[in-house]
């Protein structure tokens, strides 16, 4: 795919070693491996990486979840000389979306996404109006104390970042200690600006960013903006390492290139019992007993 009339060919499957051992009789193994991506390049991906594999029989999630918190907790002991606590915090891959825009969400400073759709519902503006129509989402986060930091000139640089992300916009309220001036001042009413605050839980000199938009582009939009804005701010404190859990993941999500539903974690996962029998329905309502590790906005891990 990357590189046209090319091939390779893995010398070894692990699902080979996986199947002999099972079948013998041993119920648990770990092994290292040297595994080579086929997929584009990022900054914070090599093509080649060694990974630890556990694989383990008549096992289920909590299992699984157990051995690996055990293991990281002894690695933070042993190489940065740090206690964690365990267990981590189990997030469900809805309210991770629906809280920071990410399903690997950064949890070390307090900015969260807090849902607007019924505050404007009777509004006339028509970037709402029509985003509600479609099916859409209007969300926002408030960033303490980022009125007076975040001039003109930086929100029109964080507007043109946005836009790799699907977003057309960025609006902005900033809240003054006699009122509010915003972006859209002409276009929303001083109650909905009160109840936008409210339900933010703004204060005098903080401001606020709203995508409204399909709900991944508002998702994907808010999770880049909130940790970039946490840059900005010296919020990522590297002495501290949130671990989380991001728990039962949808089996499938649209993808809108293909025109099909995919694989939204990885192909090779059970259905939760109890949306099993969507895979002969609604696709969008199958769970799967899949998770993922995740640390300070990496994910770590997944099974």
């Amino acid at each position: 795919r990357v590189n046209q009339g090319s091939f390779y060919a893995l010398p070894q499957s692990p699902q080979m070693f996986k199947q002999l051992l099972m079948v013998s009789g041993t119920d648990r193994y770990f092994q290292i491996v040297k595994c080579f991506r086929d997929e584009d390049l990022r900054a914070d991906r090599q093509p080649e990486f060694t990974q630890i594999d556990l694989e383990m029989s008549f096992a289920d999630s909590d299992d699984v979840i157990g051995m690996q918190e055990g293991l990281l907790k002894r690695i933070m002991k042993e190489l940065k000389g740090i206690d964690i606590n365990t267990p981590f915090p189990r997030l469900t891959y809805k309210e991770a979306m629906e809280r920071y825009g990410s399903d690997k969400p950064d949890t070390r400073f307090d900015i969260e996404l807090n849902k607007l759709n019924d505050i404007f519902e009777e509004s006339d503006f028509m970037v709402f109006k029509d985003a509600l129509e479609t099916g859409g989402d209007i969300r926002g986060i408030s960033v303490p104390g980022g009125a007076a930091e975040f001039s003109r000139k930086k929100i029109d640089k964080l507007t043109d970042e946005a836009k790799h992300y699907g977003a057309k916009g960025l609006l902005w309220i900033k809240v003054e200690e006699d009122g509010f001036s915003s972006s859209a001042s002409k276009f929303l009413n001083d109650a909905e600006l009160i109840k936008v605050a409210e339900r933010c839980g703004s204060k005098p000199g903080d401001i606020i960013f709203i995508v409204s938009a399909q709900p991944k582009v508002v998702f994907d939009t808010l999770g880049w903006l909130r940790r970039k804005i946490a840059g900005i701010l010296g919020l990522l404190d590297d002495n501290k390492f949130n671990f989380l859990w991001v728990v039962d993941w949808p089996m499938f999500e649209w993808s809108e290139e293909e025109g099909r539903y995919m694989s939204a974690h990885h192909p090779f996962t059970l259905p939760q019992a109890d949306t099993a029998h969507e895979l002969e329905g609604d696709l969008s309502k199958v769970r799967a007993i899949a998770y993922d590790i995740v640390l300070n906005g990496y994910e770590l891990g997944g099974g």
